[in-house]
């Protein structure tokens, strides 16, 4: 099966595992330890107040320890956690363009080793990186190549299929009944309504840049290769 192949199955496969109880916490906490990394270099950048401790949850969520006084400012880091995500997903998915499977696997064991020395302060925390960052080395120890590519992708497709989830997130605060107000919400006065068709708006075309011009998908091509996943499903099954 061809790599184009291989990236809608597992979009189709985040979006899956996103909605298990089993695994949604598990490879969630993936998408919100990159969050809160880039909330921690927003504030380093911007010089205003500290936050070198990242703390991860069992449900998923976590956060940093960060003292910032101007409202502005921390609006501004709140969506850039938001929007560095989805940056971040371009640039994997980039990699996988050129066939860079193994690159993405390092990017990301480098980062869970980065994380586990500088920031993150829980014992949870650390469980989870250190648990993910030895799942992740040893396709890269035996030098298991199809392994890699499965893994670099499905990584790559979490990291955008999560991005999109966390502004439908939004959008639903809106409508919560407690009316709990969202991050952004609570800082800026903001209804969280807007601020999530705002996040969702750049989610859709983030996607439709990494489908248009990384991946170059082609209308002709996606139904090219839907029938093939097609094809594939029916011998599997019988």
């Amino acid at each position: 099966m061809s790599t184009t192949s291989l990236i809608l199955l597992y979009l189709a496969a985040a979006l899956a595992i996103s909605r298990l109880p089993m695994f949604r916490v598990y490879f969630s906490l993936c998408n919100t330890l990159i969050e809160k990394i880039i909330h921690v270099l927003a504030v380093v950048v911007t010089r205003e107040g500290k936050s070198n401790k990242i703390k991860l949850y069992k449900n998923g969520s976590g956060e940093t320890t960060n003292i910032v006084d101007s409202k502005i400012k921390k609006v501004m880091i709140v969506y850039i956690g938001y929007t560095g995500t989805l940056i971040l997903a371009m640039g994997l998915f980039y990699l996988l363009s050129f066939n860079k499977f193994d690159w993405v696997i390092y990017f990301f064991i480098g980062l869970l080793v980065i994380s586990i020395l500088l920031w993150i302060r829980n014992f949870f925390g650390v469980l989870w990186a250190l648990s993910f960052a030895t799942l992740l080395a040893v396709p890269l120890y035996f030098r298991n190549e199809a392994a890699i590519m499965h893994i670099s992708i499905f990584l790559s497709s979490l990291i955008l299929i999560q991005a999109i989830i966390n502004a439908f997130h939004v959008i639903r605060q809106s409508y919560n009944t407690e009316g709990k107000p969202g991050a952004l919400e609570k800082i800026a006065r903001i209804p969280a309504v807007i601020c999530g068709i705002a996040l969702l708006g750049q989610s859709l075309y983030a996607a439709y840049f990494i489908f248009n011009h990384v991946l170059n998908f082609k209308a002709a091509m996606i139904r090219f290769e839907l029938l093939e996943i097609v094809q594939t499903m029916e011998r599997f099954i019988t």
